[in-house]
Protein backbone atom coordinates (compact mmCIF):
# COMPACT_ATOMS: atom_id res chain seq x y z
CA UNK A 1 0.00 0.00 0.00
CA UNK A 2 2.76 2.67 -0.86
CA UNK A 3 1.49 5.68 -2.77
CA UNK A 4 3.85 6.60 -5.35
CA UNK A 5 5.68 9.41 -3.35
CA UNK A 6 6.45 6.96 -1.19
CA UNK A 7 8.22 5.45 -3.35
CA UNK A 8 10.04 8.08 -5.02
CA UNK A 9 11.26 9.62 -1.41
CA UNK A 10 12.65 5.49 -0.84
CA UNK A 11 14.05 5.51 -4.36
CA UNK A 12 15.71 8.97 -3.99
CA UNK A 13 17.25 8.28 -0.59
CA UNK A 14 18.51 5.23 -2.37
CA UNK A 15 20.28 6.77 -4.28
CA UNK A 16 21.33 9.55 -2.09
CA UNK A 17 23.48 6.46 0.18
CA UNK A 18 25.03 5.08 -3.00
CA UNK A 19 26.25 8.55 -3.84
CA UNK A 20 27.87 9.55 -0.24
CA UNK A 21 31.65 9.29 0.38
CA UNK A 22 32.57 7.76 3.31
CA UNK A 23 34.94 9.80 5.21
CA UNK A 24 37.58 8.57 8.36
CA UNK A 25 37.09 11.85 10.90
CA UNK A 26 38.55 9.99 13.76
CA UNK A 27 42.24 11.89 13.19
CA UNK A 28 40.32 15.53 12.72
CA UNK A 29 38.66 14.42 16.00
CA UNK A 30 41.74 13.39 18.17
CA UNK A 31 43.33 16.48 16.99
CA UNK A 32 40.24 18.86 18.41
CA UNK A 33 40.34 16.64 21.14
CA UNK A 34 44.67 17.48 22.40
CA UNK A 35 44.08 21.28 21.37
CA UNK A 36 40.86 21.24 23.34
CA UNK A 37 42.83 19.77 26.09
CA UNK A 38 45.97 21.31 25.98
CA UNK A 39 44.14 24.97 25.59
CA UNK A 40 41.87 23.68 28.91
CA UNK A 41 45.37 23.10 30.91
CA UNK A 42 47.82 26.06 29.66
CA UNK A 43 44.41 27.90 31.09
CA UNK A 44 44.70 26.21 34.47
CA UNK A 45 48.15 26.61 34.83
CA UNK A 46 47.95 30.70 33.39
CA UNK A 47 45.34 31.39 36.47
CA UNK A 48 47.18 29.46 38.85
CA UNK A 49 50.44 31.60 38.39
CA UNK A 50 48.40 34.59 38.12
CA UNK A 51 46.87 33.84 41.82
CA UNK A 52 49.98 33.27 43.04
CA UNK A 53 51.27 36.61 41.87
CA UNK A 54 48.65 38.36 43.27
CA UNK A 55 48.57 36.35 46.60
CA UNK A 56 51.47 35.88 47.84
CA UNK A 57 52.78 40.02 48.18
CA UNK A 58 49.75 40.27 50.00
CA UNK A 59 50.12 37.30 52.00
CA UNK A 60 53.66 38.72 52.91
CA UNK A 61 52.34 42.47 53.38
CA UNK A 62 49.07 41.24 55.33
CA UNK A 63 51.60 39.23 57.47
CA UNK A 64 54.04 42.33 58.18
CA UNK A 65 51.94 44.73 59.62
CA UNK A 66 50.03 42.45 61.93
CA UNK A 67 51.06 42.97 65.69
CA UNK A 68 52.50 39.98 67.12
CA UNK A 69 50.24 37.67 69.33
CA UNK A 70 50.23 36.84 72.61
CA UNK A 71 47.90 34.99 75.23
CA UNK A 72 45.06 36.56 76.33
CA UNK A 73 46.25 36.74 79.95
CA UNK A 74 49.98 37.71 79.53
CA UNK A 75 50.64 41.64 78.18
CA UNK A 76 52.99 40.84 75.09
CA UNK A 77 56.70 40.90 75.75
CA UNK A 78 57.57 43.99 73.25
CA UNK A 79 55.41 46.27 75.00
CA UNK A 80 55.97 47.09 78.87
CA UNK A 81 52.08 47.59 80.54
CA UNK A 82 51.45 50.99 81.45
CA UNK A 83 49.58 50.27 84.57
CA UNK A 84 51.34 47.50 87.11
CA UNK A 85 49.54 44.21 86.71
CA UNK A 86 48.81 42.63 90.15
CA UNK A 87 48.47 38.64 90.60
CA UNK A 88 45.06 38.92 92.11
CA UNK A 89 42.87 41.81 90.70
CA UNK A 90 39.96 41.43 93.17
CA UNK A 91 40.10 43.79 96.68
CA UNK A 92 40.93 41.80 99.50
CA UNK A 93 37.84 40.69 101.90
CA UNK A 94 37.16 41.37 105.15
CA UNK A 95 38.19 38.51 107.59
CA UNK A 96 35.13 39.89 109.93
CA UNK A 97 32.64 38.97 106.99
CA UNK A 98 30.26 41.45 105.56
CA UNK A 99 28.56 44.20 107.11
CA UNK A 100 30.39 44.24 110.24
CA UNK A 101 31.79 46.94 109.95
CA UNK A 102 35.17 48.02 110.73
Amino acid sequence: MNTPIDDLIRSTLTDLAEEAVPMNLTDSAVARARRRRTLTVSVGVAGVVAALMVGTPLALAVSRDAPPSAPADQPPMDFPSPVPISPDPSPPLDPKGPGTGS
